[in-house]
């Protein structure tokens, strides 16, 4: 499949701002299953360069500075990516305490992170009744993803960016950042290397219902390392495998590795974000 994204970051200041420096993690990144056709940023008010370099993850990242009075910066993604059908043999399982295969540069992503915390005896708890059934690693990760989705509730209104993940497992609800975090301490607790995944999800309206400009989203899921094979995509807030319908964006240990949009500024005082995102089917 073919899509179109456009994702617009809109900041409105109370106060103006006279120099801001910006990272914008918004430019998707090639992968085994995905290629970028064309990408590119229109930042407003206009500046002259956008720097663009890789994180340690590999993601694309455009740093930029705006150095005249502004009280509204607008950052607008766009970018047409050609996603292809995952083509993974789920049948390679292993056993998932064995974790002897795993490269030196992946096992960072065994680690607790800045969001992920696995020194919480609700978290292991929780894992054990995945990992108590059997030995294998996926069929442990895949009823993990299926119990996220049938037991926890997706709650827009309930969590914040830095919402721990003992409060999500405790209330059963969040959204699909809360959701990739309890799977990626779930699974790290267990020594499972995971890393969590941002980009979205085409949607589709009700029956009848004309499709909405700026009502798709930004999403999130989870990928787990099974050596011998590679990186495999989970999605805990649909319980599915994603495919097709998933573009990536970038991924790290958890969402403070590819906020979209931060940085410093001069000014501003309390701010207003608007963000709309449109992902459209080209074939």
């Amino acid at each position: 499949m073919r899509y179109r994204v456009r994702h617009r970051n809109r900041y409105k200041y109370g106060q103006p701002v006279s120099l801001c420096h910006s990272h914008a993690t918004l430019l998707p990144r090639d992968t085994l299953n995905q290629q970028i056709l064309g990408a590119r940023l229109t930042i407003l008010p206009m500046i002259e360069d956008v720097d663009e370099r890789q994180d340690l993850f590999g993601n694309r990242v455009s740093q930029f500075s705006i150095d005249e009075v502004h009280t509204e910066l607008n950052v607008l993604a766009e970018s047409e990516v050609e996603v292809r059908p995952n083509r993974i043999d789920l049948d390679r399982d292993i056993d998932w305490a064995d974790n002897s295969a795993i490269p030196a540069k992946t096992r960072l992503f065994l680690r607790p992170s800045l969001y992920v915390s696995i020194r919480n005896q609700a978290i292991e708890k929780f894992a054990e009744q995945f990992f108590a059934r059997t030995s294998r690693l996926l069929e442990a990760t895949k009823a993990l993803n299926e119990y996220i989705f049938h037991e926890f509730v997706y709650d827009q209104n309930f969590s914040e960016i830095e919402t721990p993940v003992g409060l999500v497992l405790a209330e059963r609800r969040g959204v699909c950042q809360d959701f990739a975090h309890l799977m990626l301490a779930a699974l790290r607790c267990k020594g499972v290397a995971c890393r969590y995944v941002s980009g979205y999800l085409e949607t589709d309206p009700s029956p009848g219902q004309p499709k909405l400009m700026g009502a798709d989203a930004s999403h999130a899921w989870v990928s787990v390392f099974l050596p011998g094979t590679g990186w495999i995509d989970f999605d805990p807030t649909n319980g599915l495998l994603p495919s097709e319908r998933h573009v990536t964006l970038a991924w790290g240990r958890d969402y403070s590795d590819v906020v979209p949009l931060k940085g410093l500024m001069t000014g501003g005082s309390q701010h207003v974000l608007e963000v709309s995102v449109d992902v459209t089917a080209l074939e």
